[in-house]
């Protein structure tokens, strides 16, 4: 895919997304029934436009970062049908738009079928995809044929795996249609203009998806990350740039039977489990009211950085670590291990044989406390140390944080066993240690 091409991928979000089959045609067959009254109702709207509130105003890479894996007994729950009720460009200039009532949701023809069985929270799953045809749905905004009538795309399955390092179920739709062409790059869009176009064999759409969940959050959601990639494994690297991704918020319109308890900030705090070795009940990072007593929202200072770019070009500027308060309050002051998204004391961790770990040790017990109350950038200072492997040593990372009189307040060491070199750790590699306990942030 050429540079000219990654440069369009933000064209491609602003189109209704929609996928060919794994096969070389798709199946043209009759639409699946539209939703019956009973799976969105007005209380599902309600819920809807107060997620779709919060996360326009939040910095979505956060949001992502922070939600819930998904169980697969929700994700094949029902009939496994799920339908796309909201949109967001990571970059909102780029479109954002959100279902407001039950008509608009049957209109949308767009629908993600999950079938598969289930060991657990985890199981082996299949996505089944249905999409309209261009000239089908343009036939019926004209007047000439009734919804019912529309010719749809009934793709074949792909798997659907579950990635430990990002808690995250994750697909690719693998065939585009290429749509048009606009300043030497190219637009693709996964719904097939007509019902004689074929895919486009050099790009895919992948999707990374999560809960999400709140106290006040009966419905089921999904938040799901998507992008373009190139189908070549050696372009696979390449940097798309902010607002080549987009996330898209699914639900299958049906009401758990339980209320969960993930807050996205000002929900309310749920009840957690701390126990070593266990993971924690996410929450979204409270803002911190500024000088005028206004709300500083996240976007305005502080950015989650890209989860394929370095953690050692952290010291090309000013960065700063969130700590979960959740998890860590009453913990700060003592030794803490963390692996495979998990925290555990000192005495009671057991790593995974060959796995990566952060070991944070606090410098005076009382001073740490700070980090966890303490929003003010200027309290802390933090500095970052990398070192490549060595005969003796794997290649590690080191975090000191201190006030400003130079008392040391804690430092965060990180082990990579696999990697040779330091420039080639990410934020995904980091994140895959610390999960939700812990966050780094950049200065915009």
């Amino acid at each position: 895919m050429s540079g000219s091409q990654v440069q369009f991928l933000r064209l491609l979000f602003l189109i209704c997304l929609l996928l060919l089959p794994a096969d070389l045609f798709s199946q043209r067959q009759r639409q699946l029934p539209p939703p019956d009254e009973s799976a969105f109702s007005s209380k599902f709207f309600e819920q809807l436009h107060k997620i779709f509130g919060i996360f326009r105003e939040e910095d979505l890479r956060r949001v992502f970062q922070m939600a819930k894996p998904l169980r697969c007994p929700d994700l094949v729950a029902s009939k496994g049908q799920w339908r796309t009720v909201a949109f967001f460009n990571e970059d909102r200039t780029l479109g954002e738009w959100c279902r407001n009532s039950l008509e608009e949701t049957k209109a949308d023809l767009s629908v993600y079928i999950f079938k598969g069985s289930c060991k657990g929270d985890r199981g082996s799953i299949k996505v089944t995809t249905q999409f309209p045809v261009g000239s089908s749905m343009d036939a019926y905004h004209d007047g000439q044929i009734p919804l019912s009538q529309v010719d749809v795309n009934i793709n074949a399955p792909v798997s659907v795996v579950f990635d430990s390092r990002n808690q995250t179920y994750d697909f690719e739709l693998p065939y585009l249609y290429l749509t048009g062409r606009r300043n030497s790059g190219s637009i693709y869009s996964l719904m097939a203009p007509t019902r004689e176009d074929r895919y486009a064999p050099e790009v895919a759409n992948r999707w990374e998806c999560k809960a999400v969940r709140s106290n006040d959050v009966t419905y089921q959601f999904l938040i799901c990350r998507t992008a373009m990639v190139a189908r070549r494994a050696a372009l696979r690297d390449q940097e798309l740039g902010f607002g080549a991704s987009a996330y898209f918020i699914l639900s299958d319109g049906m009401e758990a039977q339980t209320s969960v308890s993930l807050s996205f900030g000002d929900a309310g705090a749920p009840p957690t489990d701390n126990s070593p070795g266990t993971a924690p009940s996410v929450t979204a990072p409270a803002r911190s009211p500024s000088a005028d007593g206004e709300t500083e929202k996240s976007a305005g200072g502080w950015l989650i950085p890209d989860a394929r770019s370095r953690i050692v070009d952290l010291r090309k500027g000013e960065f700063r670590i969130s700590f979960n308060p959740q998890t860590w309050m009453g913990k700060i002051g003592a030794t803490e291990i963390l692996s495979d998204q998990k925290m555990s004391s000192a005495t009671s961790a057991r790593l995974r044989e060959g796995a990566d770990y952060c070991s944070w040790r606090p410098g005076d017990a009382n001073l740490a406390e700070r980090l966890l109350v303490s929003k003010d950038d200027t309290d802390v200072l933090y500095y970052l140390d990398a070192v490549d492997k060595t005969v003796e040593y794997p290649a590690y990372l080191v975090f000191d944080m201190r006030d400003h009189s130079g008392t040391e307040l804690g430092t965060l060491k990180c082990y990579f066993r696999h990697t040779r070199s330091v420039s080639k750790i990410n934020f995904n590699d980091w994140i895959s240690v610390v999960g939700s306990h812990l966050a780094i942030e950049i200065r915009q």
